[in-house]
């Protein structure tokens, strides 16, 4: 292993402790700040009250301002969720932070929001796709870590899928798993096809796996290439370092499968 790839390892999990526009399931909407609507026909109401009047029914992507954090909660998707009061269309009310997306994504035509829920212990990403015709499509996956970010691609010169969704879980400390799931949208829907795996402890092991397009650096064309590489170090001192690496290609047949 050479010099460069081994200080990356070395300092892999400082790196992860640096500012990293990323998303958590602690956090709050920023007042002053624009968000937009991850539900659909939401109620903005004169209250936070889910009982109160509704003085309007907002589309998914509507966009709000956040003008503060209410004390008021409603249990939603399995998380004590805030109300907030907003601004919208020139309208103050109240709207639950729940059905507010945590971020917008734009590729093309195609639009993504997303939010998060939790079932018992574990946490998962709500994500919805609009198309053109403003049809949505849902995905969901379970979330290893509290931090994560949505990454959107074009098809990466993959024939057949028309946009890559990637749910980045981001480690914010050594020995805990980070890695993501990749989505491939075929025409409207996304399709969940690929969970990678990374995990590091500076000085001890690392285990990573990553995918490579065919447009991307070392990209084969028409081809997705799997790469793992997993190793420890025996001694610091003398640079004594084992490593494993595998190395597949895999084909995106008929645009619906490995």
């Amino acid at each position: 292993m050479n010099k460069l790839v081994l200080l990356f390892l070395l300092m892999s999990c400082l790196i992860y402790g640096q500012d990293i526009d990323y998303n958590n399931t602690y956090s709050d909407f920023d007042n002053g700040k624009t968000y937009y609507v991850f539900g659909d026909n939401v109620a903005f109401r004169s209250e936070a009250d889910k009982n109160s009047k509704a003085l309007d029914a907002l589309k998914i992507g509507s966009e709000i301002e956040i003008i503060e954090k209410s004390e008021q909660t409603l249990i939603y998707n399995g998380v004590e969720s805030h109300y907030y009061k907003a601004r919208y269309n020139g309208q103050i009310g109240y709207i639950l932070g729940g059905l507010i997306s945590l971020g917008k994504k734009e590729m093309g035509p195609s639009k993504y929001f997303y939010t998060y829920g939790k079932k018992d212990d574990t946490y998962y990403i709500i994500i919805r796709h609009v198309n053109e015709q403003l049809e949505i499509h849902e995905a969901i996956t379970d979330l290893r870590t509290n931090d994560f970010a949505v990454e959107v691609y074009d098809n990466k010169g993959i024939e057949g899928i028309q946009n890559i969704i990637f749910v980045n879980y981001l480690a914010e400390a050594c020995a805990v798993e980070g890695g993501g799931v990749y989505f491939f949208q075929v025409n409207s829907e996304m399709k969940k096809v690929f969970t990678i795996s990374q995990v590091s402890d500076a000085g001890v092991y690392w285990f990573f796996e990553e995918l490579i397009f065919p447009v991307d650096k070392n990209g084969v064309k028409d081809k997705i290439v799997y790469k793992k590489e997993s190793g420890s170090y025996q001694d610091e001192a003398t640079h004594w370092v084992e490593t494993n690496t595998v190395s597949r290609e895999l084909e995106w047949k008929d645009g619906t499968e490995f």
